[in-house]
């Protein structure tokens, strides 16, 4: 590798926050000194060889594995590595607080030791304060980067037809996403029973409304699921509510949706509420964390809150 400066993280597939930025990078990317390494390639012994073999170089970190930020740490004290940590989400901080006392230790010398640590979103500078790294060491850059255009007819293709008849019968279009379904506090992480109350509210006012929940992995808390398809069932929702599942991209999408809303419970900077802004789709979010400009928050877990601000939004279309 001739390149001087090598990011390192996942790449597509599966589609991710992370691996969706670093692919649209790569794509807009012409510095030759500038390379990528798919981390999804390199088991532990990779990536060692990787870093130690290669200290003429400065490795930037996007993924959130402990282990290997450690690695990294180590590729610094006896080879004179260069490393910059990317933090997507609440990672970070996250292992900081769930680990014990030695890798607490380890993880702070690792932040300590980076050249300097890119977060998301302001809410993740006062953490690394708190830990006492300078304010000059921290980077606040969102993880947005504008879709590849080029790339929407292949996307379509990824797309059941059914799909396509299902957005030309609704009058008012609502997206909301989700990676898997999985819980954060014994909570619905990415809110899908609240998406499918808040169709049922909205039906009342909007009998030709539709939903499309995506939801990339299926194969993840498989008995939520099945409980959920019951209650759209008994809502009566069948012909108002569509579940997209599998790696496909979403923001063609956006350009044909009313609304995007994203009920997440705990997040980061969510790529998909970007994406949605990007095409004009307005976006309603819980009030987790900082929101990029323009987003409507409404209070997390909140139905009837988030009932008030989407048909404040859709009543004005």
């Amino acid at each position: 590798m001739n390149s001087k400066i090598l990011h390192i993280g996942p790449m597509p597939p599966p589609l991710g926050g992370i691996s969706v930025y670093l692919y649209r990078l790569s794509r807009s990317n012409n510095d030759s000194s500038v390379g990528f390494v798919n981390e999804n390639n390199l088991n532990g012994i990779g990536f060692i060889k990787l870093i130690f073999l290669n200290s003429d170089k400065t490795f930037i970190y996007h993924s959130p594995s402990m282990m290997k930020r450690i690695a990294l740490l180590f590729s610094k004290i006896f080879r004179g590595n260069k490393y910059i940590i990317v933090s997507h989400g609440e990672g970070l901080q996250n292992s900081y607080k769930n680990s014990n006392f030695i890798m607490k230790f380890l993880l702070k010398i690792t932040i300590f030791k980076s050249e300097y640590i890119q977060v998301v979103g302001s809410h993740l500078v006062k953490f690394l304060l708190n830990l006492g790294l300078e304010n000059d060491k921290i980077i606040v850059k969102n993880a947005f980067l504008p879709p590849v255009l080029c790339d929407e007819e292949s996307i379509l293709k990824t797309y059941p037809p059914e799909i396509f008849d299902f957005i030309s019968k609704k009058d008012k279009l609502l997206v909301a996403n989700a990676s898997s379904l999985v819980f954060y506090k014994n909570t619905d992480l990415y809110g899908l029973d609240i998406c499918i109350e808040l169709t049922a509210k909205l039906k009342n006012v909007y009998p030709n409304l539709g939903f499309i929940f995506a939801l990339a992995n299926e194969k993840v808390n498989t008995e939520y699921i099945d409980k959920m398809r019951l209650r759209i069932k008994e809502l009566n929702l069948e012909e108002n509510f569509y579940f997209l599942t599998g790696q496909k991209e979403l923001w063609p999408i956006f350009k044909k949706a009313s609304l995007m809303i994203r009920p997440t419970n705990t997040d980061g900077d969510a790529l998909s509420i970007r994406e949605a802004l990007y095409f004009k789709c307005p976006a309603i979010a819980s009030d987790v964390c900082d929101r990029p400009t323009g987003t409507i928050l409404f209070k997390n877990r909140n139905l009837d809150d988030l009932y008030d601000k989407t048909k404040r939004v859709l009543d004005a279309m």
